[in-house]
């Protein structure tokens, strides 16, 4: 595991990690994204079953749950992206 404080820092201040790159949620372009997962790729409960737009929605009308489910997002993200490295090490392509 990694410990860090980056992925909560990040999820309290409405960026979101995702395997493209970061998502800015706060921004009004996500406002019309219905449907739209914050990463394809991503299984955590908050990609499952919210959009993009319910997140800029929560952020907006400054809502709790907002911090709540981008951090779990962003906890999320990271440990798959560790296990990754982790298992890449193991099968010496890093």
């Amino acid at each position: 595991t990694l410990d860090s404080a980056y992925p909560t820092r990040l999820g309290r201040h409405g960026t979101l990690l995702a395997r493209d790159g970061h998502v800015r949620i706060k921004s009004s372009r996500h406002s019309h994204s219905f449907g739209v997962k914050i990463d394809d790729a991503c299984n955590c409960t908050t990609c499952q079953h919210y959009d993009r737009a319910y997140l800029w929605h929560l952020f907006k009308a400054k809502e709790p749950l907002a911090i709540s489910l981008a951090t779990l997002h962003n906890i999320h993200y990271m440990n798959d992206m560790m296990a990754s490295i982790r298992q890449d090490i193991l099968e010496d392509r890093i």
